[in-house]
């Protein structure tokens, strides 16, 4: 039995062992990451969304992987994804500084008790992208802010579905709904702003959505048109209708720019491909109406 409970505690995180020092207050702290390996991760499928999906397993229980991608100061809660974290820009720091009250503030009250330097847990996990999508607005556009506030987004309601199916009842449901919203608007953007050149989408490394595979601008097109199908709204019927055909002829540039790649899996043109046709019938049953 004692084996049986050492197995099951296996540690699925650790503080790194060089400081990082926040930009925007000074304040000096070890980031959490994840541990890899020794049978922690069993991953399944991947969703409609391409979150990817992993089973508890019996060493280390539930993990969720993506409560650990975002860095936040816990003296300030000033946060962004590590390869951003330094680069906020300097002329934004003394307002980044000036709006930790406030930070603090909106945070609590939907997450009324939270520590950063604690290990981290889905509620801490799902604060920090909440975090992430205010304080991008210090960044410069040569960091993509856009697309980080799209991605923070996303993730943020995948965490809020899995805190309402956890905590039912809390409202976790209706904030999903809203990250989503925030999502569509972030990711139309980021699309718009990858054909006028206003923010350097081709510096980005990795698009995600999720952690474990990068799906390129391919990926984000797929997304963005995704995400306007299942949660947006038109309130007149002809607008939704208008808003619809815009979305299939966006995925429609996916399956449209060839054989697939490293650049365009096979995954992403098959469930372009299925996304069409599930909105052309969504059309013409609009129209039928």
């Amino acid at each position: 039995m004692e084996h049986d409970v050492e197995e099951q505690q296996v540690k699925i995180s650790y503080h790194a062992k060089k400081p990082t020092h926040c930009p925007v207050c000074g304040a000096s702290f070890r980031k959490e990451e994840m541990l890899s390996g020794g049978g922690r991760l069993i991953a399944k499928d991947t969703t409609d969304e391409l979150r990817r999906i992993y089973q508890p397993s019996k060493k280390a229980g539930e993990i969720y992987p993506l409560i650990y991608s975002v860095t936040v100061c816990p003296e300030c809660l000033y946060a962004a994804y590590p390869e951003d974290f330094l680069h906020i820009k300097t002329e934004h720091i003394s307002t980044a500084f000036s709006q930790m009250k406030k930070r603090k503030e909106d945070l609590a009250l939907i997450f009324p008790t939270l520590d950063f330097i604690a290990p981290r847990d889905l509620f801490s996990g799902t604060a920090s992208y909440l975090l992430s999508i205010g304080c991008y607005a210090f960044h410069s556009k040569e960091r993509a802010p856009t697309f980080k506030k799209a991605l923070s987004s996303l993730r943020g309601a995948w965490l809020f579905e899995n805190l309402d199916q956890k905590y039912q009842n809390k409202n976790y449901d209706r904030l999903k709904f809203i990250m989503y919203e925030k999502a569509i608007i972030y990711y139309e953007k980021t699309v718009k702003y990858a054909q006028t050149g206003e923010e350097r989408v081709d510096a980005i490394k990795n698009f995600g959505p999720d952690l474990d595979k990068n799906y390129g601008f391919p990926g984000v097109l797929f997304v963005s048109t995704l995400l306007q199908f299942k949660y947006g709204n038109g309130s007149v019927k002809e607008e939704r209708i208008k808003i619809l055909q815009a979305s299939r002829r966006m995925v429609s540039r996916i399956f449209g720019m060839g054989k697939s790649s490293k650049s365009k899996p096979t995954l992403i043109l098959d469930r372009a491909k299925d996304l069409y046709e599930r909105i052309g019938e969504k059309i013409a049953e609009l129209k039928e109406q």
